[in-house]
């Protein structure tokens, strides 16, 4: 089927024969012939790179065009809605149609949303607006659903869930599901009444083998590799730098991404070529300038100059853009990887290896990952336009594994999606959305709600009834629902929690320490008691403590007993669990004491990407602090809360607040404006801006838009002189991170 065939503007038809794409791919023509561009709902389980995107995008267009409804494009992360959000605005911008990208901030409705004709969002951010009423969702016209397979996911998955179903029963829009391979795609698509496309046809064709010794082992052959080193992987890796291939290599800890990485620059960097020196050379370049120059920003520009690479959570957005970048463009020629890059961004290389299926968690122990997680990781081999096919090979211990791994792994199907919606704390946040937004007001029409989720297709859903009373009970007793026998009502507080899109459980704990605090002389609220209270919530992830982290955590929960306004610790476990939260208050306590990054990361053996995960996950729950406190009468309380989540925001002490108010004024900045004696807005207004941008950093644009912002009306342009030489102030930013939108689009 040809692209010039389809009913969508010429204008695309060119664009896409311009990147050389002419005809569909046999799964996409499946998907045309079974009316997507006629309004049907369609499930598409189909392979990493077997064109579901540009599935999506054809749906977006037709649904534009025909009715000029908008389209809602769900991702499960930032970093991926990101990624979309770049293609769909390559397709619509030149039609003057506007895509907008929503992630973060889930207090209000976004007006920008009213006004856009694609919204690229994660699963989170719909979940806040529908709890917010939001308008424009009933002018919605097509919900493209993107890794529905998460569903599967006990994180990630309740929330997708509930989103289809409260859509579905919202909008009449039509529902395109995208998905990888799956065994049981069809009860998904019977579930969202829609026809099911499933295949596993690759552009690419991909070759799934075991390396046992220097053997790989196929399904219909076997290929024998020069055997140089005692380690099979080190051959591996030699076999495929010779044939001048890139490898992506899944590790299964950040530790041994890095090291796998580091041991493997003597191989890699003889293979390089003098243009790929130079291009590798900028790159590295560009990682020194990306934010802070820490420890981690030197070595991993030392990777990079050597052609290698690691890819993990502790990285900066910035970091892993120019990796991502590079190992795209071929520069980089081996990344290894933590495994929460293979449900991530599109990022295919020519060979995949799996060093290890098995994963460890302090519950469980050591476990083999599943087989719909091995299948995620492989079809990263093989990249579309470049290469004829794709090589995944996973490393065997023995002969004996070798076999395990082909029974596990090569030759098996895929588990069933199961939905996860039947777990407690899911449950919490579900019921109180439902009954806060008066969707649910009575125990039968909850029983309705869940019926229409794809448990409710699964089983009975009545078989949810004991653990809903709890549920019920819960939020009876705690307060956020009302006491009515008949009828479930959510209190003012029940509201303002769901409307905060926080978890039940994190309100309450907020609440009885905000109410702690009341009693408590004022010299005892520091900054660590609220930080600490934050970090006691199950919405904020904690940080893993080490042996040699115990002895300072517990001298400082000795030396700070009276500061805290959550429960000390009465059992060993949770000391443990304390601890754990602790160490994450202290790491937001150094941000806000604008600690340098490098005294951070030695002092928390974590990464820098860590850093802006733990302020990410903590400022909301800080705004949350403030507004509860508001709720609760605690004026006094709540502006102390906000001054705290404005200096975690930017990540600076209290003395800077003001200056960060104004526009374009970040961390950085403001300390320069600080240390050079112009400590207000006010002190600044009545300061001539010549003074101003003399100052490293202050260039006459930033400085005429900082002036007109403090003058207004009264400001004259003129006064501003242009000749001021920008370069002079250019190098600012290698110091200190200021604030950017990619900050926040970690995995």
């Amino acid at each position: 089927m040809k692209i010039a065939d389809l009913p969508i503007p010429q204008i695309v038809k060119d664009k896409l024969a311009k990147e050389g794409i002419i005809s569909l791919y046999p799964p996409q023509a499946e998907a045309i012939e079974r009316k997507l561009l006629e309004g049907n709902n369609l499930v598409v389980a189909i392979p990493t790179a077997s064109g579901k995107t540009l599935l999506a995008i054809l749906a977006c267009l037709k649904t534009l065009t025909d009715s000029g409804l908008k389209t809602l494009y769900l991702s499960p992360l930032r970093a991926l809605a990101y990624e979309k959000f770049n293609e769909f605005k390559n397709y619509l911008d030149p039609l003057g149609k506007k895509t907008i990208l929503l992630t973060g901030d889930y207090e209000s409705e976004d007006n920008s949303a009213k006004y856009a004709d694609v919204i690229i969002a994660t699963n989170e951010k719909i979940d806040s607006a529908i709890r917010h009423q939001a308008k424009w969702i009933n002018k919605i016209g097509l919900i493209v659903a993107d890794e529905v397979h998460l569903i599967n996911d006990s994180s990630r998955g309740p929330t997708l869930e509930v989103v289809l179903a409260q859509l579905r029963k919202m909008t009449k829009a039509q529902i395109l599901a995208l998905s990888a391979t799956i065994r049981n795609a069809d009860e998904i698509a019977r579930w969202l009444e829609a026809e099911l496309v499933s295949s596993d046809w690759r552009p690419v064709n991909l070759k799934e083998g075991v390396l046992n010794g220097n053997q790989i082992i196929y399904e219909d052959q076997t290929v024998t590799i020069p055997s140089i080193y005692k380690n099979s992987f080190n051959n591996l890796i030699t076999h495929i730098l010779k044939k001048k291939n890139q490898a992506l290599v899944f590790v299964t800890t950040r530790n041994m991404a890095e090291s796998t990485a580091r041991n493997l620059i003597n191989s890699v960097k003889k293979t390089l070529t003098k243009e790929e020196q130079e291009q590798l050379h900028l790159a590295a370049r560009e990682i020194s300038k990306a934010g802070e120059q820490t420890k981690q920003s030197k070595n991993i520009a030392q990777l990079i100059q050597n052609g290698v690479a690691f890819h993990h959570a502790g990285l900066t957005p910035a970091q892993r853009r120019i990796i991502e970048t590079n190992f795209k463009k071929g520069n980089i020629k081996i990344l290894s990887a933590t495994p929460t890059l293979a449900s991530g961004i599109n990022l295919p290389a020519r060979y995949v290896i799996i060093k290890s299926v098995y994963r460890y968690d302090v519950t469980l122990g050591s476990y083999p990952i599943p087989v719909l997680e091995f299948k995620q990781q492989s079809g990263r081999a093989g990249r579309p336009q470049y290469d004829k096919e794709g090589d995944a090979i996973v490393i065997a211990k023995n002969e004996y594994d070798a076999q395990n791994l082909m029974e596990m792994y090569i030759t098996a199907d895929t588990e069933d999606i199961d939905s996860k919606i039947a777990a407690e704390p899911a449950l919490r946040r579900i019921v109180l959305g439902q009954i806060a937004t008066d969707n649910t007001q009575s125990l039968d029409e909850l029983h309705e709600f869940f019926g229409q989720t794809f448990y409710g297709y699964q089983q009975d859903p009545t078989s949810l009834s004991t653990i809903l009373q709890k549920v019920i009970r819960f939020l009876r007793e705690e307060g956020l629902i009302t006491k009515d026998p008949d009828f479930l009502i959510a209190t003012s507080f029940g509201k303002r929690v769901s409307q905060l899109y926080i978890d039940p459980l994190s309100g309450i704990i907020i609440r009885e320490g905000l109410i702690r605090a009341k009693t408590m002389a004022k010299a005892l609220l520091t900054d660590i008691s609220y930080l600490q209270l934050v970090c006691s919530t199950p919405d904020v992830r904690f940080t893993t403590v080490k042996k040699e982290d115990q002895f300072t955590l517990i001298n400082y929960i000795s030396d700070h007993e009276d500061e805290f306004l959550s429960e000390l610790p009465a059992t060993s476990f949770d000391l443990e669990l304390f601890m754990s939260q602790l160490k994450t208050a202290l790491i937001l306590k150094d941000w806000i004491a604008e600690t340098p990054e490098d005294a951070m990361l030695d002092r928390y053996k974590i990464g820098s990407g860590d850093i802006y995960s733990v302020v990410a996950n903590s400022e909301w729950l800080l705004y949350a602090t403030a507004e509860i406190a508001k709720l609760l009468g605690h004026n006094e309380i709540a502006v102390q809360a906000n001054i705290l989540h404005n200096r975690v925001v930017n990540g600076i002490k209290t003395e800077l607040v003001n200056l960060v108010q104004i526009p374009g004024i970040g961390r950085v900045r403001a300390r320069i404006l600080f240390k050079n004696g112009y400590k207000t807005g006010q002190i600044i207004k009545d300061t001539k801006p010549e003074d101003i941008i003399k100052l490293s950093g202050f260039g006459p644009e930033l400085v005429k838009s900082i002036y007109s912002h403090l003058l207004g009306d009264k400001f004259v342009e003129s006064d501003i002189s242009s000749t001021a030489d920008e370069e002079a102030h250019s190098d600012l930013l290698s110091s200190i991170p200021q604030k950017n939108l990619d900050d926040f689009f970690s995995k």
